[in-house]
């Protein structure tokens, strides 16, 4: 039956298409609907014709698929520890109530056996970002000394620590070399400097005895999403095939990449603040089906002034409505096959490539005129 569903209507080229359009605008040329965004140029549609390059494969199974579906990725609820024992039991809250990560925002060492009681890290994603007066390495050997002594199965500890320092942690599955998604009006761009970034922390942590092999499996990428909903798709889609050019560029085989993904915080100003609530929902979807790993919500606290677990409980859930009742943990690449989303994400691709060539020939980031750069990415 769906193999004859379209059988009687004729099939349209993209002239056709085009002539369609001649009509419908009334003496407006077609070239009124060419646009531009953060360095892109685009057509008013795109079709089958525009695919004349063979798609990347995006898929993102997850490890368990009888656990958490095809697809998954960490729900995380950011708590910013002023007491330990008050952010312990914050975090045994959201694990109860959705959430499938923590991350703690730590001002200081924690004591571990307040913060972590009764939270398991073997089944849940737990993850630090560190002020400057924690010193990284001391961290990473005390949250280590605190696994052993708890008998937690290492293999299975997972998350991330965010730290202005390039230290390399030895445990499980956690990552600990950042490399923040750079900030640019021009997406090509932006992806270029990030992974050039990459670059630059791998051969340092190499010059100094690191080896690559570690230095890949700490690496994780934090992206801040913005409203641009397909830019977005195409930026997260794009960003992964460019980790993997470059790491296997290092020899490594078959290589993993780790994205997390950040919305919010919510406090531009608006006319109405509740549509912070909207801007999430589609920042968030922008990122899960351009494949991230990690979903950060910010909590609306601008919103919800006094009732705070309010303000955290709607962002945490955004991510689970979009999981359970939107079936999002049912489809390992939604945009596969969408000529527009294909053909943005091989367009970043190639464009953000470029750029990055241009930077390792002139000897790496540091080496590089950015501002140069930047207007020649105009």
């Amino acid at each position: 039956m769906s193999s004859g569903l379209f059988q009687e209507f004729e099939k349209q080229t993209a002239e056709d298409w085009t002539e369609k359009l001649r009509g419908d605008l009334r003496g407006q040329p077609v070239e009124s609907l060419l646009w531009k965004t953060q360095g892109i140029s685009g057509r008013p549609f795109y079709t089958a014709e525009n695919l004349d390059f063979e798609p990347f494969n995006y898929s993102r199974f997850s490890d368990e698929p009888t656990l958490f579906g095809d697809r998954y990725w960490v729900n995380y609820q950011p708590i910013v520890v002023e007491d330990d024992k008050a952010a312990n039991q914050k975090a045994l809250g959201a694990l109860e109530n959705g959430a499938t990560g923590i991350v703690f925002q730590l001002s200081a060492a924690p004591d571990w056996s307040l913060l972590l009681k009764d939270i398991q890290p073997a089944y849940c994603s737990l993850s630090f970002v560190l002020s400057e007066a924690i010193q990284t390495a001391g961290f990473i050997t005390s949250y280590d000394q605190y696994l052993s002594k708890a008998d937690v199965d290492i293999e299975k500890v997972s998350g991330f620590i965010s730290t202005a320092h390039s230290t390399l942690a030895s445990i499980g599955k956690l990552k600990s070399l950042e490399v923040a998604v750079v900030k640019e009006e021009n997406a090509a761009l932006s992806l270029a400097l990030t992974l050039a970034e990459l670059i630059e922390k791998v051969d340092q942590l190499t010059s100094n005895g690191a080896q690559v092999e570690d230095c890949v499996s700490n690496t994780f990428f934090r992206q801040t999403i913005s409203n641009d909903f397909f830019i977005e798709i195409a930026k997260h889609r794009a960003l992964r095939k460019l980790a993997e050019s470059v790491i296997s560029a290092y020899g490594i085989n078959e290589p993993s990449v780790h994205i997390i993904s950040q919305a919010g915080p919510w406090t531009a100003e608006i006319d109405d603040p509740h549509s912070f609530m909207l801007h999430a929902t589609t920042q968030a979807m922008s990122a899960i089906i351009g494949g991230t790993d990690g979903l950060i919500v910010q909590p609306f606290y601008n919103i919800f002034p006094e009732k705070h677990s309010l303000a955290e409980r709607i962002a945490r859930n955004i991510s689970s409505i979009l999981s359970e009742e939107s079936y999002l943990n049912k489809m390992v690449d939604p945009a596969a096959g969408s000529y527009y989303i294909e053909e943005l994400t091989h367009t970043l691709y190639n464009d953000a490539l470029t750029l990055l060539q241009k930077i390792e020939d002139n000897g790496g980031l540091s080496k590089t005129d950015v501002e140069q750069l930047k207007s020649e990415a105009q």
